[in-house]
């Protein structure tokens, strides 16, 4: 009888921490939320961090060295990309990313007015997807007027915003492979798994969720805070479309997470599937206060500590 490894999916923004303190903030919050729940703490030696934070920062910065040449060729009256290096694939899902938020706040959005820049395709599993980019995709000034706007709105700042699409951007069309390399390393060679994901880290966990291993050890998925309800997103995992794996999952959002405004997800990706609303405050895309929530922390912990 062997209980479970609990493997937390960070998401983007962690370049340069360290994972072990990394790993005991989750934990702290996790443990807080179970001593909410009426649960017992669970001890560290039963948990791993995959860290790929720097590898996906050598991503972005290696995709900016290859983009700078191009915006030679965009007149500087013309408004540019959000990024002033994001390459033209990167930036068109970065686009549809946006279209799909802004859709999904409820908010009166331009038609795509310009065609999707040509892809060049390699063999491997890391460049968008042909089916990826809509007919047509949305110029770069409606889109940061729609920024603008979604900004407003949402009352988060914009930086915030493109600082996520960019990631998931660049991980759909250019980090992939190299961020599951590391977590697959990460992960123990067998036993039962509880995957517990954000933001990013839920794309990231998708993708992990397309080998069949790993999937049949899943004993429990838990997202917070997740895009995984933007079609553009949707379009662009390695099981493309809203596919369930068919593991146990638990979804947690805030209203005002703007990451998380394709929710709830069981419109979309169907049944196993429970949607679970909380109110983390003032910091609504935080992992600390999703983790902290008795809701979220029980589900995780039963499964945490049942034998299989």
């Amino acid at each position: 009888m062997t209980a479970p490894t609990l493997v937390f999916l960070h998401g983007r923004g962690q370049e340069f921490k360290k994972p072990e303190q990394l790993l005991r903030k989750w934990l702290a919050a996790l443990n807080a939320g179970l001593t909410a729940a009426g649960a017992d703490p669970l001890p560290a030696d039963r948990v791993v961090l995959p860290f790929y934070g720097n590898v996906l920062y050598q991503v972005t910065a290696a995709s900016a060295g290859k983009a700078l040449r191009l915006e030679s060729t965009r007149s500087t009256d013309e408004p540019g990309p959000f990024s002033p290096a994001t390459p033209p694939e990167t930036g068109a899902l970065e686009r549809e990313l946006l279209l799909d938020m802004a859709r999904a706040a409820g908010m009166a959005v331009p038609d795509p007015d310009e065609p999707p820049p040509p892809v060049e395709r390699t063999g491997g599993g890391g460049r968008l997807r042909e089916e990826g980019l809509r007919d047509r995709i949305l110029s770069w000034g409606p889109a940061r007027e729609l920024l603008v706007s979604l900004a407003k709105r949402s009352r988060v700042d914009q930086l915030v915003i493109t600082a996520q699409l960019r990631d998931v951007a660049l991980y759909l069309s250019d980090g992939r492979d190299e961020v599951l390399e590391v977590v697959r390393e990460a992960l123990p060679a067998e036993g039962p798994l509880v995957l517990v994901s954000h933001s990013l880290g839920t794309v990231v966990a998708r993708d992990l969720l397309h080998d069949d291993d790993v999937r049949e050890r899943t004993a429990l998925w838990v997202t917070a805070g997740s895009p995984l309800g933007l079609e553009a997103v949707q379009k662009n995992l390695l099981d493309p479309g809203s596919k369930h794996p068919g593991v146990e999952w638990l979804t947690a959002y805030d209203v005002n997470d703007v990451v998380a405004l394709g929710h709830p997800l069981v419109q979309s990706w169907g049944a196993p599937l429970a949607d679970l609303e909380v109110e983390n405050d003032t910091d609504p895309h935080s992992i600390s206060r999703y983790l902290a929530q008795a809701r979220v922390a029980g589900p995780i912990g039963i499964a945490a500590t049942r034998p299989s």
